[in-house]
């Protein structure tokens, strides 16, 4: 009877830590959506991890890009949690509840923060109007450093300095749009990542649950925008 009772704890464990795992890997996708390819895989193309999810909401791709395009910090936000954000980053982040004609300008090339001074930060490559943006990022796993956006040199020298030094993360982030009947739309977001050292393995798990509860957040407020504050006039999003 012992015996079985450890079994059956086994088999829970085990049962529990597949659920984890795949949690961490992929939420909200179908098998097909997963399999797929996204905008921005080949920046990583033989990605350590990679993490897809996704979500539906109830409003079309014209109506939710708005939001997506003034993304970023001292820009329209993240629409993350903002305790999470203070506690665990120690920044102090606010997403914008109403649409910023300011930020409605994104293209390739751009420069856009993710923290305070650019001491993290993404680089645009791929905007598709209604469809996609896809961002890179080379960037230390936790200790920024202040940088100047518009000096090229700086940043190329930093994120050399950064694969030089065995201690980085280099990845892609893609916010992809894909009508759906009834004027809804799948919202995706798909993250291909390359790191060192090789330790990190370790945490990859940890790390996928703690990006599972960070896009869900992000979801979640995207949704609510986007359905409540109905987009009435197009947006222009190119300079």
């Amino acid at each position: 009877m012992r015996s079985g009772h450890r079994f059956l704890r086994l088999a829970l464990l085990t049962a529990a830590a597949g659920v984890l795992v795949r949690l961490s890997r992929r939420s909200g996708v179908s098998d097909g959506e997963l399999r797929g390819e996204f905008p921005g895989d080949a920046l990583i193309p033989s990605p350590m991890i990679e993490w897809t999810r996704g979500t539906t909401i109830s409003a079309t791709p014209e109506q939710i890009w708005p939001w997506l395009v003034q993304m970023g910090y001292g820009r329209g936000g993240w629409y993350t949690n903002e305790r999470f954000d203070r506690i665990v980053w120690r920044i102090e982040s606010k997403s914008s509840d109403v649409i910023l004609p300011e930020w409605q300008h994104l293209k390739a090339g751009d420069i856009v923060p993710d923290g305070p001074g650019y001491a993290a930060y993404f680089r645009v490559m791929e905007v598709r109007t209604h469809e996609a943006i896809v961002y890179h990022s080379i960037r230390h796993p936790y200790r920024g450093r202040k940088l100047d956006p518009t000096d090229e040199s700086a940043l190329a020298a930093r994120e050399r300095e950064l694969i030089d030094g065995g201690n980085y993360i280099d990845f892609s982030w893609a916010f992809v749009l894909r009508p759906q009947e009834s004027e809804a739309t799948r919202l995706f977001v798909r993250t291909r990542a390359n790191f060192e050292p090789p330790w990190a393995r370790l945490v990859v798990v940890p790390i996928g649950l703690v990006d599972l509860f960070h896009v869900a957040t992000m979801f979640r407020n995207i949704r609510r925008r986007a359905e409540t504050r109905p987009v009435s006039q197009p947006t222009d999003t190119g300079r």
